[in-house]
């Protein structure tokens, strides 16, 4: 997801308008779509028990009302070996995003965090499914990429109540 400074300003401030716990339920919702749309299950037991793990954690934080999930020391500590090492494409991003909800990290998912989780649940699937190339200049998203970016876009409209109308290949975080 590449994204200019002024789109990441833009996504930076549509967060910040919101509260803390709706900042973790948004992510958490980028998160669930993320692994359910995955064109094929995560295939490392480890890495598929962490994320089960910690997805259960960031959504009982969300039903609770919660600013950030609570941290959980030996599920934090059992991320750190597969960030670095495993060999699921895209496991690395998605577990990074998880781990950003957590309280061990700051008191509240701030809106740079919440930036950084829809860039990482993007890099999670680009990383999984595109075919490594050379791309020179900007490229059209494929339709996977143009999936992501429209559900991310109808996301963050739902939560601010903007129902924009806009199609086509523009990213929320793109000024026009």
């Amino acid at each position: 997801m590449t994204v200019s400074p002024n789109g990441i300003a833009r996504l930076e401030a549509i967060f910040a308008g919101m509260s803390p716990p709706q900042r973790l339920a948004i992510a958490a919702e980028q998160l669930q779509w993320t692994v359910a749309n995955f064109a094929t299950p995560i295939a490392d037991s480890t890495v598929l028990d962490l994320v089960t793990r910690a997805a259960a954690a960031v959504q009982t934080a969300v039903r609770n009302s919660l600013p950030i999930a609570p941290t959980d020391s030996a599920l934090l500590e059992a991320f750190d070996e597969p960030i670095q090492d495993s060999e699921e494409p895209g496991a690395s991003d998605l577990l990074m995003s998880y781990y950003l909800c957590f309280d061990e990290v700051g008191p509240e998912l701030t809106p740079q965090r919440v930036v950084v989780i829809f860039d990482h649940c993007y890099q999670a699937d680009y990383t999984r499914y595109s075919e490594p190339g050379l791309a020179v200049g900007d490229t059209d998203p494929t339709p996977r990429e143009q999936a992501i970016l429209d559900f991310q876009r109808a996301l963050v409209n739902r939560y601010t109540g903007s129902g924009s109308s806009e199609s086509g290949n523009h990213d929320p975080a793109r000024p026009r």
